[in-house]
């Protein structure tokens, strides 16, 4: 559940509190643009199945998020919040990773152990 799918640019709500959503609308010139949070709803409702357990997280990446399927599958999705490419230090089970991850972009991994 999310509480704000669209807002107008500016993301007030009608109550007149600063608020994020899941898309901006920009009225004057009828368009529109996918927030953060909409990319990571998409992230985490397609990998993540129900059933699913959240795995806790170690180290010093705060960014993360860590799921157990019930298929067995581990999924971390990990957000870059960096204007520069990050590469994280991954270790799920005995497997470690160095990946490399884009300026603020969010990416999912998904371990089959």
């Amino acid at each position: 559940m999310y509480w704000n799918t669209s807002l107008k640019d500016g993301g007030i709500s009608t109550w007149g509190w600063k608020q994020n959503s899941l898309v901006s609308v920009d009225t004057v010139n009828r368009t529109y643009k996918y927030n953060h949070e909409y990319w990571l709803m998409k992230h985490l409702s397609h990998f993540i199945k129900p059933g699913a357990k959240r795995l806790e997280t170690v180290g010093q990446y705060e960014d993360a998020l860590a799921f157990r399927n019930p298929d067995g599958t581990v999924v971390l999705v990990l957000y870059n919040n960096s204007d520069s490419e990050k590469s994280i230090s991954i270790k799920v089970g005995e497997k470690g990773f160095l990946p490399s991850f884009k300026p603020y972009s969010f990416n999912t991994l998904v371990f089959m152990l």
